[in-house]
């Protein structure tokens, strides 16, 4: 049985459909592409200057006691960077508490929060079609039936692309731009045929990944089909009153991390209401997307040294498995060069649904002419 005509149809009836949905998804992801770039610029931007401070950076313990007037219904956890200048961060959860000045360790206004403001509506438009930046679970449901309906145009559209004829001649049409095209409907099947055949592997990663974010059913089939277990590190254990005071400071045992590890980014840790006998510590040595450079650590808070590590081989598979399928989806994974390769594939899907839906005109407006020929001749 002949598969391409009805293939051909079904591509071309459901690509039209879905086309703007599709336009959208990928405009708006070559914008969010050096999304995190972005807004640590605007972050940086924002953070105090070190020259215009008279004061010295406080001590990371002093800061930390004077965090606890901020502090909310829980425990909160703490993040540093490795930036001159930059503030601590106080995190409850989710939420961020404060944004701590080093030098004074008052809150101070969230940096870069018009940037961060204008990539939480894009982002929330990107995923749930709105522009408010709040959930919409209708707008999910569009875009994730438009994920399905582009995974099905990238499988259907390779099998297309393959030439009726195989020999070389024939595939090496299909793999080349032309020099030159006799009219615009010649030039754009050139560029439909041959972007969507180079970007068929990157695209089908992307939009594969995003269906993981459209519905919660790919999320759970994949936690019963892999196993969750995974290496846990030691749970600390409450120190004795005689020991509180044998107690490494929370600086000093940064500065034991920063000789283990000198390209750390970032350091997040919590502090417990009662003196443990070990501190835990999240430490991330890449741009924030990049889950194989993050590392958890147990230190002995009382010699201070590293007992136990928690890297990414120790995960479980399921947890593992949604790292690369969250940072695969933004390329964040392979860092700016992935990144880069998928922002430049999300603006060739966009020249993709240009051509597709071209094409589709210009054939609709040949039927209409052959039905006017006809009734002319009749």
């Amino acid at each position: 049985m002949n598969l391409r005509k009805p293939l051909f149809w079904l591509h071309l009836i459901i690509g039209c459909f879905a086309a703007a949905f599709i336009f959208l998804m990928s405009l708006t992801g070559v914008a969010l592409t050096y999304e995190r770039q972005m807004i640590k610029m605007a972050e940086i931007s924002d953070y105090p200057s070190p020259a215009a401070q008279n004061t010295p950076l406080l001590e990371l313990d002093e800061l930390l006691e004077k965090s606890k007037q901020y502090t909310g219904q829980n425990t909160p956890s703490y993040i540093v960077e490795n930036i001159e200048g930059a503030p601590v961060i106080m995190k409850e959860g989710r939420k961020t508490l404060a944004y701590l000045n080093p030098y004074t360790g008052e809150k101070m206004a969230t940096p870069g929060s018009g940037t961060k403001t204008f990539f939480k509506k894009l982002r929330a438009f990107h995923r749930w079609l709105t522009l408010d930046g709040k959930f919409s679970e209708s707008g999910r449901l569009v875009n994730g039936i438009a994920n399905l309906i582009f995974i099905a145009l990238i499988i259907s559209g390779i099998y297309l692309w393959l030439p009726k004829r195989m020999n070389l001649r024939s595939l090496k049409k299909g793999l080349q731009l032309a020099r030159t095209y006799p009219n615009k409907s010649a030039r754009n099947y050139n560029w439909h045929h041959v972007f969507g055949f180079y970007m068929a592997p990157i695209l089908l990663v992307v939009v594969i990944t995003a269906v993981f974010f459209s519905f919660k059913w790919p999320g759970k089939t994949l936690k019963t089909l892999v196993s969750t277990e995974m290496i846990q590190l030691t749970e600390p254990a409450e120190l004795a009153l005689n020991q509180e005071a044998l107690q490494i400071p929370i600086a000093q045992q940064l500065t034991i991390i920063n000789k283990q590890y000198p390209q750390w980014q970032t350091i997040k840790f919590g502090l417990d209401s009662s003196p443990k006998s070990t501190q835990h510590y999240q430490v991330n040595q890449g741009n924030g997307g990049e889950p194989l450079k993050r590392i958890t650590i147990a230190i002995d808070t009382i010699s201070g040294a590293i007992i136990q590590e928690q890297g990414f081989a120790d995960l479980s598979t399921y947890r593992k498995m949604r790292s690369y399928i969250r940072f695969l989806h933004t390329g964040e994974i392979y860092g700016l060069w992935g990144q880069t390769i998928v922002g430049f594939a999300s603006l060739l899907a966009c020249l993709l649904v240009y051509t597709g839906v071209l094409l589709s005109w210009q054939r609709w407006r040949n039927s209409r002419r052959v039905k006017v020929n006809k009734v002319a001749y009749s």
